[in-house]
């Protein structure tokens, strides 16, 4: 019985130890991101493409929006955080998470909520 309690006790720190690693992983480096919106636009396009690479790796084709699938969510967000690319990096972390898993969303909408949150992050 005390071995069991150690051990699961051994598997929560690992546990718990492992998302706030994930957490660091998501915070977003402002300093990369562009200001430009054609950069913008570049880094929409191409965080879109990871999403869409994601969906047919997992199957998801019967909805738009992956926030409640985990194997599309989970292979996105680790293809970003290995990501050499700091600013398609900060982008993705950027997104609002109701748009961040979504493969056809209003581009516009999108940028202009990651610069707003630029610009309150900055100042």
């Amino acid at each position: 019985m005390r071995r069991k309690i150690i051990g699961g006790c051994v598997v929560a720190a690992l546990a718990f130890g492992g998302i706030g690693i994930a957490q660091a992983a998501d915070n977003v480096d402002w300093s990369a991101l562009p200001t430009s919106e054609a950069a913008l636009k570049q880094l929409d396009s191409d965080q879109e493409r990871a999403v869409r690479r994601a969906v047919r790796h997992c199957g998801d084709f019967g909805r738009s929006q992956h926030l409640r699938s985990a194997c599309v969510f989970t292979d996105v967000d680790r293809f970003m955080r290995q990501s050499d690319d700091a600013a398609l990096r900060a982008y993705h972390f950027a997104l609002p998470r109701s748009m961040r898993y979504k493969e056809n969303r209003n581009t516009g909408l999108a940028i202009k909520q990651v610069l707003e949150k630029r610009q309150s992050a900055v100042n």
